[in-house]
């Protein structure tokens, strides 16, 4: 299995970030080894295939710079992916990594979620790569240099952006130099709620499909607004607004996009439903901000990206969102003009970032044609008696403290009202346990979201439902709304 995922060379002088990265990774299944230095490495790269290289710049012996200046003159080696995982911040440093030929950068401490993307998003590339050299090495030079471009143009940009634009790119291939330049665009980052349980509870076909279904909707919508689609990583898209063309109204759009995103869910359903799929829920977070952007990559193999801080709050904010919900960060809501229209606010701390970011719920836009989030009006189901439960706060996905008691008081199929001795922050992750033994709810873990903000007069805070259990689910979708009888 680990051989199918990919092998990874991780090089670092640091014993415990070698130790971090080859545990963050293999619990995926991927085939890790590591080099304490730059000279380790170039030799365990001569001796053997490697599919993406983890690397750190400063290093005893020969550091990362010199690392990658050896593969990039090195034929068999500079199609290999480079992430550069450094706790050096500073913007001339990613630059120069990109110049010389890395695929993308991530900052120490590093995000294992972000982690993931960025090796599973280089190795797709890798091995597209493997495909083309395969397929070039059949054809004439002066062909090849002429296929080679225009098959990079289409092939990185013509699923993702309009027609407009790839002519664009192709009467203008200076546009698509190695390198990269600072650039202020806005981020959209959308991802399914509970996709991870819904996969595990249906056929491989089906998550395709269903997959498919949300992807499909999803690209046109994007396309429609003039965004540039960075990758699709599983269940999520990374949207990039201001690149590589620049508009007076990149943060609108992005904006825009966002409220038509979740008003498309509809149809997106609409087909699962046609097709025997369970319905899904999708978090969106928009964010504006300067960031590296260009083709990242070798002469050989490259992608149109960004990379930077912002990149990486952007994707805090959406781990805050619920099913439904659009955070935008405070720039975003000052770059998209006078009538974006936000309820609630928030502060977030994000890494790369010493102060908290002010990000705010969006609700729409609006002006002379009115563009609204759907609201959901689902009715919550009283109990006859609270429910006890155990609560444990979590941290990721990892929980941060022992389990303390609790009750749920309202129920519906997506939310509830709980009642608990310790306070809950807004958008904090919560697991409730239900032991079953009253009769009221099922045994069974069930993870959530705190979305209120304050308490209600009967003491209680309201959650929103992020994954469920198929038998607690089918007890909550069944139970009867006020008003009706059982």
């Amino acid at each position: 299995m680990q051989a199918e995922r990919g092998r990874v060379l991780v090089v670092d002088d640091d014993r415990l970030n070698r130790t971090l990265l080859r545990v963050s990774l293999t619990e995926h299944g991927y085939a890790i080894e590591t080099a304490e230095d730059g000279r380790q490495a170039l030799a365990m790269l001569a001796a053997a295939p490697f599919d993406v290289v983890l690397l750190d710049l400063v290093m005893p012996e020969l550091d990362g710079f010199g690392v990658l200046e050896r593969m990039q003159k090195d034929e068999t080696l500079r199609h290999v992916p480079v992430i550069v995982i450094s706790g050096i911040d500073e913007m001339d440093s990613v630059v120069r990594c990109v110049e010389m030929g890395a695929t993308d950068y991530l900052p120490k401490p590093f995000d294992p979620v972000l982690l993931k993307a960025r090796v599973n998003a280089s190795l797709a590339n890798k091995r597209l790569h493997d495909v083309e050299a395969q397929h070039l090495s059949d054809t004439q030079a002066l062909v090849q240099q002429l296929d080679v471009r225009n098959r990079f143009i289409k092939g990185a940009f013509g699923r993702y952006l309009s027609d407009e634009v790839v002519a664009s790119l192709l009467e203008s291939p200076e546009r698509l130099n190695l390198g990269g330049e600072r650039r202020e665009v806005s981020i959209l980052m959308a991802d399914l709620r509970g996709f991870s349980a819904i996969a595990e509870k249906i056929e491989p076909e089906q998550v395709v499909a269903l997959l498919n279904n949300f992807l499909g909707v999803m690209t046109d919508v994007i396309m429609a607004h003039r965004g540039t689609i960075e990758e699709f990583l599983g269940d999520a898209a990374l949207v990039i607004f201001g690149a590589p063309i620049r508009r007076d109204d990149d943060a609108r759009r992005a904006v825009a996009c966002a409220v038509t995103m979740q008003q498309s869910m509809l149809e997106v359903n609409a087909r699962n439903a046609a097709s025997g799929l369970p319905a899904v829920e999708m978090g969106v977070a928009v964010n504006t901000g300067v960031v590296v952007v260009g083709n990242i990559g070798s002469e050989k193999r490259a992608k149109y990206g960004a990379v930077g801080s912002h990149v990486n709050l952007t994707a805090r904010l959406e781990s805050f969102t619920v099913g439904g919900q659009v955070l935008i960060s405070d720039a975003t809501l000052q770059a998209a003009g006078p009538d974006v229209l936000v309820g609630e606010s928030l502060s977030v701390r994000a890494k790369g970032f010493p102060a908290p970011v002010r990000a705010h719920n969006l609700m729409g836009l609006g002006g002379a044609t009115p563009s609204l989030l759907p609201v959901s009006c689902e009715p919550l189901t009283e109990l006859p008696r609270p429910a006890t439960v155990d609560l444990t706060l979590l941290d990721g996905k990892y929980e941060s403290g022992q389990p303390a008691p609790a009750e749920v008081v309202r129920i519906s199929a997506h939310e509830a009202d709980i009642r608990c001795a310790s306070p809950l922050e807004p958008l904090t992750n919560v697991k409730l346990r239900g032991s079953g033994a009253d009769g009221l709810l099922p045994s069974g873990d069930v993870y959530a979201k705190v979305s209120t903000r304050e308490r209600g007069p009967d003491g209680t805070v309201r959650v929103r439902f992020t994954s469920v259990p198929p038998d607690v689910e089918g007890v909550l979708s069944s139970r009867p709304r006020p008003g009706t009888s059982t």
